[in-house]
C-alpha cells in the first residue's frame, strides 16, 4: 500500500470514530422486543455479521479469530460479547491500513471499502430506525445519537 493511501486511511479515523459513537447509541437502545421489529426488508441482525465477513474477504486470518456477533441458524439471536462491535471495525480499518492489497474484495481499494462499510453501516442504521418506528417502538435520543457527527 502507498504512503498516501494509509494516510487517507489513518485519516479515515475520525469519521470511523463518528459512525462508532452513533452504532453504539443505537445498539445500545433496543430492549429484547425491539430487537423483533420488522421492516419489509427484515429484521434487524444482518449488520451484526457482515463487518466480520467483509473482513474475511480483505484478510481471512484476521477475521477468523474475531468475535461471531450473530448466529445466523437462530432468528434475531447475538451472540453476547463485550463490546463487539468495536473489536470488529477496528480491527476492519486496522488491516485496511495496513493491508498490501485487496484481498478477495470486489473493492478497488481498501480506502473504497472502508467507505463502503460506513456507507453500509448507515444503510442500516436507517433500517432499525424505521423497524423501530413502524412496529411502535421510540427512537433513541436524537442529539444523543446524531451530535458525534455535529460535532456535540
Amino acid at each position: 500500500m502507498t504512503t498516501v493511501m494509509a494516510g487517507k486511511l489513518a485519516g479515515a479515523l475520525t469519521t470511523v470514530e463518528a459512525n462508532r459513537r452513533v452504532n453504539d447509541v443505537l445498539c445500545a437502545h433496543p430492549t429484547p422486543e425491539m430487537m423483533r421489529a420488522q421492516t419489509p426488508g427484515g429484521g434487524m441482525t444482518h449488520m451484526a455479521g457482515v463487518t466480520r465477513g467483509w473482513l474475511s474477504q480483505l484478510d481471512e486470518g484476521t477475521a477468523a479469530p474475531l468475535p461471531i456477533l450473530h448466529d445466523d441458524t437462530r432468528e434475531d439471536a447475538f451472540v453476547t460479547q463485550e463490546d463487539p462491535a468495536r473489536a470488529v471495525w477496528g480491527m476492519a480499518l486496522e488491516t485496511a491500513i495496513t493491508a498490501g492489497g485487496t484481498g478477495n474484495l470486489s473493492h478497488p481499494s481498501t480506502a473504497q471499502f472502508v467507505t463502503h462499510m460506513l456507507i453500509h453501516d448507515a444503510h442500516h442504521r436507517g433500517q432499525i430506525l424505521l423497524a423501530l418506528k413502524v412496529n411502535g417502538f421510540p427512537l433513541p435520543d436524537e442529539d444523543a445519537m446524531w451530535g458525534t457527527l455535529r460535532g456535540e
